[in-house]
């Protein structure tokens, strides 16, 4: 389990500094994965694998020099904010509220340190503080699946990726859901001390070092409660129809609108053209009947309105980055009948 090469280290020191930002509603288990994967082996293992010492040394930091977090959880004593302009890399663990304001000491203290070179990391809502800084500009990132409009409505300039467990793009690395960020941790120490590593590391922590499929197999736009949008009566409508032919005519007429005033106002209530909510919305469906139904892929393609298998199978992996069949054995709640 010895590592095939040795993280990169600056100012003469010994180890890679990992400097980690709390703030008052830091998710505690992010923490607690960075400290697992990138801190101090345990003794037990450490004894058991021949593994003493972490390359790494993980810093807490933060605006103030005691944090009890929402959850009730006391990391101790903080490092101050100064600790990231001189750490290798910077984590932004996730937040009970990403949406929230934040300092401006925070972000000024971001920015300072990717212009000092430090690899910048975020999980989960932590995004949202990188994004904040002006760090995500131009670049592809993810996030929790649940914010993803919010996201895209505050960070047009960033391209979001919601379906990804996570995204590497050069020097600023963002995972989504709470537990990507074993995923994204796990990829990082690949990067650094080699995929072997990693691997056997994941296998302490009992988890595979590369998931199959993403963070799109989780998506369930149910769970969200959102506002009535301008469109609201059509779009039950159309949801009640989607297993029948649908054509932008005959859309556009039942609205009693232009074809184009249509595209206009759909985009503008959703954020999507017609035809893209249309097969979220199909695809959507395929994976409650996939859950929770015994029916051949091919009847339930008949079924949410895609007519074959072959246009079920293409939408559905494009948008849940797995196969429909994979898709059932992970979430079926009772074994398919033979």
């Amino acid at each position: 389990m010895r590592p095939a090469k040795t993280p990169v280290t600056s100012r003469g020191r010994a180890k890679h500094v990992v400097a980690l930002l709390v703030v008052p509603d830091t998710v505690a288990l992010e923490v607690a994965v960075v400290q697992q994967v990138f801190g101090p082996r345990t003794a037990a293992i450490a004894e058991l694998t021949d593994v003493a010492e972490s390359p790494y040394e993980v810093v807490l930091c933060g605006e103030q020099p005691r944090h009890v977090l929402a959850s009730g959880a006391d990391l101790g004593a903080l490092a101050t904010l100064e600790t990231l302009l001189t750490a290798d890399t910077v984590m932004v663990p996730g937040v009970e509220d990403p949406l929230a304001h934040r300092p401006g000491a925070v972000l000024t203290a971001l920015r300072a340190a990717a212009d000092a070179g430090a690899r910048m990391v975020s999980f989960c809502g932590g995004a949202f503080l990188l994004a904040r800084a002006g760090l995500l500009d131009g670049r592809r990132a993810t996030t929790h699946w649940l914010f993803s409009e919010e996201f895209r409505r505050e960070f047009p300039q960033v391209t979001l990726e919601p379906g990804c467990l996570y995204v590497d793009d050069g020097p600023v690395h963002t995972s989504g859901g709470v537990f990507s960020a074993t995923d994204l941790a796990l990829h990082l120490l690949a990067d650094d001390l080699g995929q072997a590593y990693a691997g056997d590391v994941g296998r302490l922590l009992v988890t595979a070092p590369r998931r199959p499929g993403g963070q799109a197999q989780f998506v369930k736009d149910s769970l969200r409660v959102a506002g009535e949008p301008a469109l609201g009566p059509f779009l039950t409508w159309l949801r009640e129809h989607l297993h029948e032919p649908l054509t932008l005519a005959g859309l556009a007429a039942q609205v009693h609108l232009s074809e184009r005033s249509l595209v206009r106002k759909f985009r503008h209530a959703t954020g999507m053209t017609v035809f893209d909510w249309i097969n979220r919305e199909r695809v959507a469906g395929a994976k409650t009947l996939l859950e929770t139904t015994d029916h051949r892929i091919c009847d339930i393609a008949a079924m949410v309105g895609f007519g074959s298998a072959e246009t079920l199978r293409r939408h559905f992996e494009r948008q849940v980055g797995t196969t429909a069949g994979t898709y059932r054995a992970t979430f079926r709640t009772t074994p398919v009948r033979s």
